[in-house]
């Protein structure tokens, strides 16, 4: 399957791009998004790969002579026409400020047949019912030079990625494009880190090695593996703290076949180093290492303190006592609980009930009371 964004065409009319196509075709607009932002940048490809659905370009800070004429003061990204017009695209989805862009850009009949890929172009064409065929292309306009860098770090050769979150799940952190974090429910997450050089060098992985790039998913495998917190007797891929990937993640799971296998090869005197701690222990432990790595104890107080502060705050303002007065009931009564229940979810939950009290008092949550017992009382007649 190639680019999908764009339903309004025709089937089939951003194909999959080969490879060498695809370098061709970076290496051409790289130059030009560059006269329009500071910083460009495509994160390196999955190695191995044959072809691709579409071409992702990361960018942030937009020069002067092109932000000149956006039209909303704050705005990080440069005007829509000035990139859809140096790209040449024909079709655009177009987003502002720090999102996404798609943008179609025709490929010319015969464009890939001087890069020897005359008949996919056909088979392209083809598929495509004879309609005209597009390159898609992806333009993510970064808030801040630390989010471009971190685009760039965490969507790097394919779904390496998702395969270094899966190391951190096992050892009880959450890892992802915003950083490391660390879970404690019910508080809040908190960030321990967004530096992927510092969180690297945590988990025990090689930046130099990194930075050289890879050649093979293989190679990718082995320095994922090189982490001190990889052991493959206690590496699991569900439960809690781990979230489902897609079947079309190919990587992700060869490189899980790919660890059981590790699993069922190791001799004896690896399974002794891997160490008989507790799994549970264990992740303790690495959990603890984390908060003193990352200073990482002042933010998880306080982040209990403002749950704390949080609830504290929603029983003085919303609690079945005034909800019960409101609607003539006793704040025991089932309904009043349900009619809470409407509430919170119909207005954003917990931080929902205090946006409406910040700006309309008490006489706003008495309203949205009031409202969920009508609807309440018509459905139960």
């Amino acid at each position: 399957m190639g680019g999908s964004a764009f339903h309004d065409l025709p089937p089939n009319s951003c194909p999959r791009i080969p490879n060498v196509v695809y370098q061709t075709l970076k290496a051409r607009l790289t130059p030009v998004l560059e006269q329009i932002y500071v910083y460009v940048a495509v994160p390196p490809e999955a190695p191995e790969k044959l072809d691709h659905g579409d071409l992702d370009f990361a960018v942030y800070k937009p020069r002067e002579d092109s932000s000149s004429n956006v039209s909303t003061p704050g705005m990080v990204n440069a005007p829509h026409f000035i990139v859809q017009a140096a790209l040449g695209a024909s079709h655009c989805i177009l987003e502002d400020d720090n999102r996404t862009s798609n943008f179609a850009i025709a490929i010319e009949l015969g464009a890939w047949e001087e890069l020897g890929c005359a008949e996919q172009e056909e088979k392209s064409r083809r598929a495509a019912g004879g309609h005209d065929i597009y390159y898609q292309v992806d333009v993510h306009v970064c808030a801040d030079k630390n989010e471009w860098e971190r685009i760039i770090y965490f969507h790097a050769y394919g779904d390496l990625g998702m395969i270094q979150g899966l190391i951190a799940s096992n050892a009880g952190l959450l890892l992802g494009l915003n950083g490391l974090k660390y879970s404690h429910p019910p508080h809040p997450t908190v960030t321990l880190s967004q530096d992927f050089t510092q969180i690297a060098a945590f988990f025990g992985w090689s930046n130099e090695r990194r930075s050289l790039g890879f050649n093979t998913r293989q190679e990718i495998f082995e320095w994922v593996c090189e982490s001190r917190l990889f052991n493959p007797e206690r590496f699991r891929t569900k439960g809690e703290g781990f979230t489902k990937v897609k079947a079309q993640r190919k990587m992700y799971y060869d490189f899980l076949a790919w660890v059981q296998e590790k699993r069922l090869n190791q001799t004896q005197s690896e399974v002794i180093a891997a160490g008989t701690e507790k799994a549970e222990e264990w992740q303790k432990r690495i959990r603890e290492e984390a908060l003193a790595k990352f200073d990482g104890e002042d933010k998880v107080k306080s982040s209990v303190l403002k749950n704390y502060g949080s609830k504290k705050r929603q029983k003085q303002i919303f609690n079945g006592t005034m909800v019960g007065a409101w609607i003539g009931a006793n704040p025991g009564e089932r309904r009043v609980k349900i009619i809470m229940d409407m509430v919170r979810e119909r207005h954003g939950g917990a931080d929902g009930i205090e946006r409406i009290f910040e700006a309309e008092g008490e006489d706003g949550l008495k309203q949205r009371v009031l409202c969920a017992l009508e609807e309440y009382t018509s459905t139960t007649q």
